[in-house]
């Protein structure tokens, strides 16, 4: 660390935008350990075996750029209100370095996690339970084994839909790209590239297309691209951790309201909320083994997995809660536009959270330029052949 770097008390936002833009904080590549397939596969293998995670060690300039910040006290050309979200984005991007440097220290990694994060209420805990025992009623889900899925579809017919979609929503620049650091079978906004990363080698039935759109273009891409237009260019990317729980709680919504939530989906996101909430000190094959009484074995490794990475001897105590983000948020928005469904367009500003609603409503931040709506993607996906 530069131990003469120049400070400030005060600066411009175009100044706070280029350092912040200047961090580099990829806790999705880092939080994946280099050895989880072979772990995965030892897992599996025994009866008794505990992961023993390895993970990759990333060099960055953060410590010189959060240097840089560490005194900053206001941001002179913006609204006190915008001026305060951006000292307080500085430290939770200061936070999230410092989750992402305790990669394989249980203690601290958990202590972090739970601070940054939080863990379950005792009223999210008994909602989880409620959806693992079958009570989904008011979650208008649907069960995908009466379900006719369509047409199995693959990467070049994919990419052509993306394609149709994108231009139906006027979202310009914005691509597919084959990618070999994602699951397999997977998908991926990428922000700053305008790019949905895709695996080379995916199959998606019609339906499930229909819910990744829905979810990734519909929430995440909409909302970065009508943050980008704000103004305030951290409202396109993530920022501040309250945003999280509405922007997983969005997504999930949007699939609720057109009719492709699964059962599966719930279920195993509530088992993410139980398995936060007493896995702790359970070792990773404990909290597996207690995960099968109400999940099939690989989607009880993929819980455990999600909630023990970050860990490295998973024989010890620690947790990760981040994943508690999305049937919180799902319920968190869920209650607030059944109460206030004029809601729904203001959070497509940008990356906000419902606070920052009331500053679109005042002119403070941008109208959203593109709010999706239940016919618009009907008449899309009639148009995309799905």
């Amino acid at each position: 660390m530069d131990l003469f770097v120049k400070r400030k008390k005060k600066m411009e936002l175009k100044e706070v935008s280029k350092l912040l833009n200047e961090l580099r904080i990829p806790t999705g590549l880092v939080f994946t350990p280099t050895n989880l397939e072979s772990e995965k596969k030892k897992f599996f293998e025994s009866d008794t075996y505990e992961p023993k995670f390895e993970y990759r060690i990333v060099k960055n300039n953060n410590a010189n750029i959060l240097n840089k910040l560490s005194e900053l006290e206001e941001i002179i050309d913006v609204d006190p209100r915008i001026s305060s979200f951006y000292i307080d984005l500085i430290e939770s991007k200061r936070e999230a370095n410092d989750l992402m440097h305790a990669v394989g220290k249980n203690d601290l990694f958990t202590e972090i996690s739970k601070r940054r994060y939080g863990v379950p209420s005792a009223k999210l805990f008994r909602n989880a339970c409620r959806v693992l025992r079958g009570k989904v009623d008011k979650y208008n889900v649907v069960d995908e084994k009466r379900l006719d899925k369509g047409e199995v579809l693959q990467y070049k017919e994919i990419e052509k839909i993306f394609g149709i979609v994108f231009n139906e929503l006027g979202l310009e620049g914005w691509g597919v790209s084959e990618s070999i650091n994602i699951a397999s079978n997977g998908v991926k906004v990428g922000i700053k590239t305008k790019q949905v990363l895709v695996d080379g080698d995916i199959e998606r039935s019609k339906f499930k297309l229909r819910k990744t759109i829905v979810h990734e273009v519909g929430t995440h891409v909409l909302r970065a691209h009508n943050g980008l237009n704000s103004g305030f260019e951290a409202l396109s990317r993530p920022n501040l951790v309250d945003y999280l729980d509405v922007e997983e709680g969005l997504a999930t919504w949007n699939e609720y309201n057109m009719g492709l939530l699964t059962e599966k989906w719930l279920r195993n996101k509530a088992a993410m909320v139980y398995a936060i909430t007493v896995g702790e000190n359970m070792s990773f094959r404990t909290l597996y083994n207690s995960l099968l009484g109400v999940l099939p074995k690989y989607s009880a490794f993929d819980v455990t997995y999600r909630v023990k990475r970050g860990m490295s001897d998973t024989r010890e105590p620690g947790i990760y809660t981040k994943d508690i983000c999305y049937f919180r948020g799902f319920r968190k928005v869920l209650k607030k536009l059944d109460a206030q469904p004029s809601l729904y367009a203001l959070l497509y500003a940008g990356k906000i959270g419902f606070k920052q609603c009331e500053w679109v409503e005042e002119g403070l931040i941008s109208k959203p330029q593109i709010v999706p709506s239940k016919s618009m993607w009907n008449d899309i996906f009639k148009k995309a052949g799905i």
